[in-house]
């Protein structure tokens, strides 16, 4: 494990992001653990090492990085931000509204993306892919390139398989080791 996966897992560990029992998901589903992502991404110290881990594992012919909102949002920000401060690159930030915003210009994309632009779509969890794939057909239909997703953590019930089915190359932080009820 690297130094910096190494140091997010404390700080997931100290920040207690993922917990075990007894819960009920967005999706009405039951589970034996739940991963609290926002309070890592919206944490400085997980934030920047989010950053880190992903502008290591990024295609450097990525120009923008974005993703479902609300959840991506501090990801993508985090990593814009220490794209130019750290690593001198500059990258373009965007997020995908769940619909059609009503006022203004309407947008479904917000930020600066359009044909062209090669992408890496993130969002904090995968469980079924379909947040991600969704993210991926909007850009797609402004003329976007999808050369990978990047998520924190997988938590092992298909969505990366059906990424990967799909075409798409995905990289995980964390994954959820159901035989041993942790995060590896």
């Amino acid at each position: 494990m690297s130094d910096l996966k190494e140091s997010l897992r404390a700080r997931i560990d100290e920040l207690k992001v993922f917990r075990t029992g007894s819960f009920t998901l967005a999706s009405g589903a039951q589970s034996n653990f739940y991963i609290d992502g926002r309070l890592l991404t919206l944490d400085p110290v997980g934030a920047e090492l989010i950053s880190k881990i992903i502008l290591s594992n990024l295609t450097k012919e990525v120009d923008s990085i974005g993703g479902p909102a609300t959840a991506a949002i501090p990801i993508i920000s985090s990593t814009v931000a220490i794209s130019s401060i750290l690593f001198g690159r500059s990258l373009k930030g965007f997020y995908i509204r769940p619909s059609v915003k009503e006022h203004g210009l309407a947008n479904v994309i917000e930020g600066s993306v359009g044909e062209e632009s090669k992408v890496a779509i993130v969002d904090d969890t995968v469980t079924s892919g379909n947040s991600i794939i969704s993210s991926i057909k909007e850009v797609e239909k402004v003329g976007c390139k999808v050369l990978q997703t990047i998520s924190v953590f997988d938590r092992n019930e298909g969505g990366v398989e059906k990424l990967e089915s799909e075409g798409y190359n995905n990289y995980s932080i964390f994954k959820y080791d159901h035989k041993e009820n942790k995060l590896i």
